[in-house]
């Protein structure tokens, strides 16, 4: 919810210079900055459906990677890849990496950053409606609400084999094939 508070602040701070600067009186800066509020909805709506984007120490990505045992043949995917820095770092390793997310600012900005990443990409999309069938691993850090939904909705539906890496929450109904040492990453199998 911060980065999208931050982003009207920016944004309506551009766009008010700008209209101040070449003297533009045409169209009201207010409409402008509410127009880019209304980006802000679908954010809104995957942080209460999924969960809130919040970032994760680098130690933590580490550890998702490697419990992940990648591999160059992996297509990877991110549900609610947030600024998309797993979904880079997976693409290090992995044969492609694509990361989900509904915050239209941090879409733009992890678009942005994946122009000078090759194998990533950043997509607008909601989680719950993409076709995972290609998937060899894949990243969450849902709240449990929503971990309960994946493993209804979603689990049944991958390839078995498929390696699912849960930071921080654990699917209820299942039992971890293995965790990280500090027992906040989980790995399940298909």
């Amino acid at each position: 919810m911060a980065e999208s508070s931050l982003f009207i602040l920016l944004a309506g701070i551009v766009v008010i210079g700008v209209f101040y600067l070449f003297d533009i009186h045409w169209i009201d800066p207010r409409i402008v900055v509410g127009f880019l509020a209304l980006l802000l909805i679908p954010g809104f709506y995957a942080a209460i459906k999924s969960g809130p984007f919040v970032p994760s120490v680098r130690k933590r990505h580490k550890n998702m990677i490697e419990l992940a045992k990648m591999t160059d043949k992996d297509v990877v995917y991110d549900l609610g890849c947030g600024d998309g820095r797993l979904v880079f770092s997976a693409s290090k390793v992995a044969k492609k990496a694509i990361g989900y997310e509904l915050s239209i600012p941090l879409v733009l900005y992890g678009k942005l950053l994946s122009l000078f990443r090759p194998r990533s990409s950043i997509r607008f999309g909601n989680i719950w409606s993409q076709d995972y069938s290609e998937a060899t691993v894949i990243f969450c850090y849902l709240l449990p609400k929503a971990m309960k939904q994946f493993y209804q909705e979603v689990w049944p539906t991958l390839t078995p084999g498929t390696r699912v890496v849960s930071n921080a929450f654990a699917i209820k109904d299942l039992k971890p094939t293995a965790e990280d040492e500090e027992g906040k990453v989980y790995l399940y199998v298909r």
